[in-house]
């Protein structure tokens, strides 16, 4: 291939060279359309016509950049030596194949390029994104029950303003603010809202709070829960269990026996006849779903509690009870 100096910029895009601004752009349009990597991929002799097309609007569109151009172009590449010349620092990314390309500073491409492709490419500095971040968040059952708002510290680090105006930054020079690292730890306030349901272990991402890149594009934040245990309430998925004492009357009887939930008490029925152990199921009455709304059930395991301290009279009627029963629990049992 030609050195880049004895390319004919204005043979590339189709015009005179004498054409204005308003030409040059329109004739870089219509060739972008035509060329683009997004609309041709994998197709390597398009790809190459864009990028020269590029590299011809950003010197043709420039006059500090196209006058030398005009003068000594016909030199190879000595007329970048005159005048402003054209900086590196810019990758441009296509959303089609994800491949890089490496336009020597073509900044200036970022809207227009926005425009022709409807936004599906972008433009990105050589520099990287920032790192993500982990935070754990504590929390009770009660507060993973609903959406709790907390305040939370999050370390980020950010590029050192001494360092990157000396130009130190990655140099690893001595600086009295950051300690040569060319960069700053610090800690920043975030308020945040936990979801309701949220589970221990899972993660909450909060886009773009992270660490700053060098690039200027922040890392992610992800919340870590952890939840404590509870004294009543026993979780599983987004079920929960737990366990209710009854009397030996209200459980041979039956009986409407309270229950704590984690949004207040709620009333259910106790079947006579009931045996410690028995299990009821209240419906939708668990942890609410994180994802498709709806909420899991609370299992309720009963226990009969049977007294010590039972008065002469309770023996009585007890001792009277059980020789009005006949039969025994134990009469089928067998080694």
């Amino acid at each position: 291939m030609a050195a880049q100096g004895q390319r004919d910029y204005y043979k590339i895009l189709g015009i005179s060279r004498n054409a204005d601004e308003k030409e040059i752009k329109r004739a870089f349009r219509r060739l972008a359309r035509k060329y683009h990597p997004d609309v041709n991929p994998g197709d390597k002799e398009a790809e190459s016509k864009f990028k020269e097309a590029s590299e011809a609007y950003e010197v043709l569109r420039d006059p500090e950049k196209r006058r030398p151009y005009d003068q000594y172009g016909h030199l190879g590449d000595m007329w970048q030596h005159v005048g402003a010349g054209v900086p590196g620092g810019v990758v441009y990314r296509t959303a089609a194949s994800g491949a890089d390309y490496d336009f020597s500073g073509f900044g200036g491409l970022d809207d227009l390029l926005k425009d022709l492709v409807g936004g599906g490419a972008q433009t990105v500095t050589r520099r990287r994104r920032g790192e993500d971040v982990q935070v754990q968040i504590d929390l009770t059952l009660e507060e993973a029950f609903r959406t709790t708002p907390r305040q939370i510290n999050v370390p980020v680090r950010q590029m050192c303003p001494a360092c990157q105006g000396a130009g130190l930054v990655g140099r690893g020079a001595a600086c009295t603010t950051c300690r040569g690292q060319g960069q700053l730890e610090q800690v920043k306030r975030l308020d945040v809202k936990i979801p309701a349901g949220v589970q221990a272990g899972s993660k909450i991402r909060l886009a773009g709070q992270g660490m700053m890149g060098s690039s200027g594009q922040p890392g992610d934040l992800y919340l870590i829960p952890n939840i404590a245990l509870h004294q009543f309430f026993r979780r599983q998925g987004d079920d929960l269990h737990c366990e209710v004492p009854v009397t030996y009357s209200e459980a041979v009887l039956g009986a409407e026996i309270e229950v704590p939930t984690l949004n207040g008490s709620v009333t259910t029925k106790l079947p006579a006849g009931t045996s410690s152990g028995r299990q009821l199921r209240l419906s939708g009455k668990g942890m609410p779903h994180m994802k498709g709304g709806g909420s899991g059930d609370m299992y309720v395991r009963i226990r009969i509690v049977v007294p010590s301290d039972l008065t002469k009279e309770e023996k009585d009627l007890i001792g009277r009870l059980g020789e009005l029963r006949r039969g025994s629990p134990r009469a089928n049992l067998r080694p």
